[in-house]
């Protein structure tokens, strides 16, 4: 039981920090002037809250998954969802800045939230089930 929580700790620390990360990415494509570590946090922050709001709703509506079909449920399950979070997110990221995500944007916005999913996708690896192995469907921190 210690080893779970522990792990889930560890893996809503490391969504937190590849969160922020990412935001400072999007922050400094916009060439934004708060593209400081205090404003990424802050949006990292609100990028993990939009995805355990996300995830709790995923968790009462999977119900109960079919282990031999868990990738495949896994990837049509997150991915339209994490497209709309990191959609909302560059919203959040250009309106915190005043800047609308043009296209003389460093990183074009498609590109900024397709590597946001990716962020996700990949930060799941570290979830208490991705550890093992498994897929963490309705369990993730989207």
């Amino acid at each position: 039981m210690t080893d779970t929580i522990t792990l889930t700790a560890v893996y809503a620390a490391v969504k937190l920090v590849a969160y922020s990360a990412w935001c400072l990415v999007g922050l400094r494509a916009l060439r934004a002037a708060a593209a400081g570590l205090g404003s990424a946090l802050a949006l990292g922050a609100i990028r993990w809250l939009i995805g355990l709001g996300f995830g709790i709703v995923i968790f009462f509506a999977a119900g109960s998954m079919n282990a031999g079909d868990a990738a495949r449920t896994y990837f049509l399950i997150y991915t339209p969802v994490r497209a709309v979070e990191w959609y909302l997110m560059a919203r959040i990221v250009s309106h915190n800045v005043r800047r609308s995500w043009s296209s003389d944007a460093a990183v074009p916005l498609p590109l900024w939230c397709v590597g946001g999913m990716l962020v996700s996708f990949l930060s799941d690896l570290l979830s208490p089930d991705g550890v093992q192995g498994r897929f963490c469907i309705g369990r993730c921190l989207c």
